[in-house]
């Protein structure tokens, strides 16, 4: 709090001088609020970044062992996109294997959490008994820990005493191998045999990874929504009803546009989380072979690319470099990606 003498000149001041006092103070004070969060972003998210591009440039292990300068993307760029098998045929390679399994994991999680999220939340707006407890069973998977919530998915989907092969039987079904089966789901329910594996969609085990992955990210996005239905007037709706507008009309034409930026912002969030999947890959994967070598398996169908990079970067001799190499690939995949949906998306979202 300013002392009197201090408030008795600035009241001597001409109304020129005090704006210029003021915008000098504001300026300055607005600087000391944002110096930590400034300081928390280098520290955590720019250096980590910087000295990731560093390393790539350098064949590392614990520490640096050579200089090697773009080798490392050389190499990802040549085999690691295409390389060539014993037989001397041209085979898709380790980078764009994981890229694609990626992808494959991506354009299936993230829509089907997004809509899934949506429904229930539409629901629950709608008022139901018991909505508080829904709510709150709903959001509990997002906040139970990852991995115990995959070990009991491993025991679920289990190929030989799992519950969910047990359900099958119990209904005339043939059980399934889950987390051991490489064959692309497509192949496995339409018998496309002549299409190539890449582009016959995820494997039956990377299935079961996206289905947990929907399952625990929906709570977050029913909350989300929830807050964006929140605002949405309710004699707008009820004028739409009043002028004959079916439930399905009020929530495709009326609703839907006017939580635009909800959505835009889920996909956003959604996108960088997918690509960044990890956990549930490595938890469930890993005890599909022996060791944590095996993460990934079976055959390298749920080998995502962070699965990758942990793969080259804990697990490879010297290939520490390269691990930073194929993660600077990423960060660009996602840079590029949020440029584009940011480029398209906000065109089509209402915020009025």
């Amino acid at each position: 709090m300013e002392s009197p003498q201090r408030i008795k000149s600035r009241a001597r001041l001409s109304p020129e001088r005090l704006v210029k006092e003021s915008q000098r103070t504001s300026g300055w004070g607005g600087m000391l609020y944002i110096i930590p969060a400034f300081i928390i972003l280098i520290v955590f998210e720019v250096w980590p970044l910087l000295f990731g591009a560093w390393i790539s440039l350098w064949k590392w292990n614990i520490g640096p062992i050579e200089f090697i300068g773009l080798q490392n993307y050389k190499t990802m760029f040549g085999d690691g996109f295409v390389t060539r098998d014993f037989k001397g045929d041209l085979v898709i390679g380790e980078v764009l294997n994981s890229l694609l399994v990626t992808v494959n994991y991506v354009i299936i999680a993230v829509p089907s959490s997004i809509l899934i999220g949506f429904v229930i939340a539409y629901m629950l707006f709608r008022g139901s008994r018991g909505e508080g407890v829904l709510r709150t069973m709903y959001f509990l998977p997002y906040i139970t820990a990852s991995v115990a919530v995959t070990m009991v998915f491993a025991w679920m989907f289990d190929a030989h005493v799992g519950v969910v092969n047990a359900l099958l039987e119990s209904i005339g079904i043939s059980p399934q191998k889950w987390l051991l089966e490489p064959t692309p789901a497509l192949k496995l329910l339409f018998g496309l045999s002549w299409l190539p594996d890449w582009a016959a969609g995820p494997s039956q085990a990377l299935v079961v990874i996206i289905i947990y992955s929907v399952w625990a990210s929906t709570g977050f996005n029913i909350v989300i929504y929830l807050s964006g239905l929140s605002g949405i007037s309710k004699e707008v709706l009820e004028a739409a009803k009043l002028d004959g507008a079916g439930e399905w009309q009020v929530m495709t034409t009326i609703i839907w546009p006017l939580i635009s930026p909800t959505t835009f912002f889920l996909l956003i969030t959604s996108t960088i989380a997918a690509f960044q999947v990890f956990s549930p890959v490595f938890a469930l994967t890993r005890k599909s072979g022996t060791g944590a070598a095996s993460a990934g398996a079976p055959l390298d169908t749920t080998l995502t690319i962070t699965v990758f990079i942990y793969r080259y970067f804990y697990e490879r001799s010297n290939a520490v470099g390269y691990a930073a190499a194929v993660s600077m690939l990423l960060f660009g995949i996602l840079l590029v990606l949020t440029l584009v949906q940011f480029k398209v998306g906000s065109r089509r979202v209402h915020y009025q």
